[in-house]
């Protein structure tokens, strides 16, 4: 599809003489023509390096009327803000607009005449960007029987997988789910990456949509590779990402029938919030690594608190950050005094000295296996308890 995309607005650049490209709706980019570096203003290169649009060019545009345009609208320029002329012909398949294909014209030289052809282009364009929508709508669909519908509903999904083909017979199948963090663009710049500039990086026949707060996928797994397939795609996925420290990525359990898919699905929102939670986990998380922390992740947010020892609510409220950090590094090394001060950028005496102190604000000997767990488990529900209140 983007092939296809690409070699229209190429020949619309050659013919038109104008750094020419494409964006969905958003006015996120989708394909750029060729062009030199010097023939574009600062908004194209922008969006050359980002693949996005900051909200005041969308706003700018706005006010001429694309959102509502059936025919070429001039764009007049902006020098304050870097944004030069411009021509927005909109991109329209059964009287949807699915995009705009947008050329720079700082001289003011394209008239009528020269956008008789591009005209014509964008309705091959908005056609093939309705048929991708189509497809998208139908994986969204699918995803939401498998993951959320009755065991009805999952079963009429799993049978048209099977009659379109999209996973391979036999093949187990595992969730993934993407959450962007404070800074990764938000959801709709997740669907935007996903579908369009790096979906081919998924393994082919892999379902993907949106959900609440991230993005789903879907993916068939090879046999007896069940245990380091989804986190391979997760780790790639994450790479490949413009913004990848905005990003974490939950891993679901493989299931060897796609009809309990939901499972992975399930599992796989837990190991992302557990990646925010307890960066220690992340930003690429299993089910499977979770171990122990399962327990705290699924645990209901109204009885978190009743779960922390008393003694370790004493510590938390004295507000010390600096003795939590500590004490939460020092036990998730195993007690390694070296390794603590190392992570914490302090001498070893330093911590020796906050560990006293979390005895003797807590009343917990650290000598003593079930203290110790008392306060590690309570930590990290501290951790969780917070992450619920923000």
């Amino acid at each position: 599809m983007l092939q296809r995309l690409q070699e229209i607005i190429n020949r619309i650049a050659a013919d038109t003489g104008v750094p020419t490209s494409l964006t969905d709706t958003r006015l996120n980019s989708l394909v750029f023509g060729p062009h030199d570096d010097a023939e574009i203003d600062t908004v194209r290169r922008q969006a050359l390096l980002l693949r996005s649009t900051p909200d005041w060019v969308r706003d700018w545009f706005g006010r001429y009327g694309i959102d509502t345009a059936t025919a070429p609208v001039r764009i007049p320029a902006d020098p304050g803000r870097g944004l030069a002329g411009r021509v927005v012909v909109p991109a329209r398949w059964e009287s949807t607009t699915c995009g705009y294909i947008c050329l720079l014209d700082v001289r003011q030289e394209l008239d009528g005449a020269r956008l008789v052809a591009v005209v014509e282009a964008a309705g091959e364009v908005g056609r093939i960007l309705y048929t991708d929508r189509q497809a998208r709508h139908s994986d969204a669909d699918l995803l939401g029987e498998l993951v959320r519908g009755s065991a009805i509903e999952r079963g009429k999904a799993a049978a048209r997988l099977e009659e379109q083909g999209r996973f391979p017979v036999g093949w187990p199948v595992a969730a993934l789910f993407l959450h962007p963090l404070e800074g990764g663009g938000g959801t709709g710049a997740l669907e935007h990456w996903l579908w369009r500039s790096h979906g081919a990086l998924l393994p082919r026949g892999a379902l993907r949509c949106l959900d609440d707060d991230g993005a789903v996928i879907l993916a068939p797994v090879p046999p007896g590779e069940e245990k380091e397939y989804g986190v391979r795609i997760a780790e790639q996925v994450r790479s490949s990402r413009p913004n990848e420290a905005a990003l974490v990525v939950g891993v679901g359990e493989a299931q060897s029938d796609v009809r309990d898919v939901h499972l992975s699905y399930r599992h796989a929102r837990s190991a992302a919030r557990a990646a925010r939670v307890w960066p220690q986990t992340g930003p690429v998380c299993s089910w499977e690594m979770l171990g122990a922390l399962r327990v705290l992740i699924g645990t209901p947010k109204d009885l978190l608190r009743d779960l922390m020892d008393p003694r370790v609510q004493r510590l938390c409220r004295a507000q010390m950050p600096s003795l939590i950090d500590t004490l939460e590094k020092y036990l998730d090394s195993g007690c390694d005094i070296q390794a603590t001060a190392a992570q914490m950028h302090v001498h070893r005496g330093t911590v020796y000295y906050r560990l006293d102190k979390v005895a003797s604000l807590s009343g917990l000997d650290l000598g003593d296996g079930m203290d110790r767990l008392a306060l590690h488990l309570g930590i990290k529900t501290m951790r969780l308890i917070e992450s619920t209140a923000a």
